[in-house]
């Protein structure tokens, strides 16, 4: 006799990951890492390839050091003494070694991102990221300049024809215009943000827990909606 067998609980669905940050964006490089961690505390959900969509913070007309840059993004009350402390502190919980004292100006960060979605072609976009957030955040290097960004495409291996394409200054120059434009049509100024299939936002920057709270929100929505909603916005 044959047997047949019935699934009776729900397959578990799918990851899609959509990460609005800028790459000189403190935050962002803790968010990033903060939600790789999370992912970790996965078992069997397919995670697909997270979907990089950059926002620069610096205008291009803009010439700011990093302190007075950053002065303009922390909260009343809040030195930037302090939160240089505070983003080291967590830093180290997650394996990234700020080094602010190498930090001189803010970055014009959109040539970084036209590398960025040049790389997405040949699936090396997070290790690009991290390159880039690494390269600024630890080493104080000047990701607005063109060598910088030649040789961290060699570092990470880049295929010849994402490199012969970033030669060309137009490439991928729209579409990273055309993001930027339509996330600010949209409303968006902070960053980072994480949407999760489309419907489970987490603004700002948040920590590894609520990173695998949003995670399992998404995966079993009908189990944990009710609890969620009070905790995630």
């Amino acid at each position: 006799m044959d047997t047949q067998l019935h699934q009776i609980t729900p397959a578990r669905l799918g990851l899609e990951l959509d990460l609005i940050a800028d790459l000189a964006c403190p935050w962002s490089y803790l968010g990033k890492r903060s939600l790789e961690r999370a992912l970790e505390s996965l078992y069997g959900a397919p995670v697909r390839a997270l979907r990089w969509h950059g926002l620069p913070l610096q205008a291009q007309t803009e010439v700011q050091t990093w302190r007075e840059h950053l002065a303009t993004r922390l909260p009343k009350g809040i030195d930037v003494d302090f939160a240089h402390q505070s983003l080291v502190e967590a830093g180290k919980d997650l394996g990234i070694a700020f080094d602010f004292e190498k930090l001189e100006r803010v970055p014009d960060t959109r040539e970084a991102h036209r590398l960025v979605r040049l790389a997405t072609r040949e699936s090396h976009q997070s290790e690009v990221v991290d390159a880039l957030f690494s390269a600024y955040f630890e080493h104080g290097q000047d990701i607005s300049d063109r060598e910088v960004l030649v040789n961290i495409a060699l570092d990470c291996k880049l295929e010849s024809v994402i490199k012969t394409a970033f030669d060309n200054p137009e490439e991928g120059r729209d579409d990273v215009e055309a993001e930027e434009k339509r996330l600010r049509g949209l409303g968006v100024t902070g960053i980072p943000n994480l949407l999760i299939n489309g419907r489970v936002l987490v603004p700002g920057p948040a920590d590894v827990s609520t990173y695998v709270q949003a995670l399992d929100q998404a995966l079993f929505p009908e189990e944990l909606e009710p609890q969620s909603k009070r905790l995630l916005h």
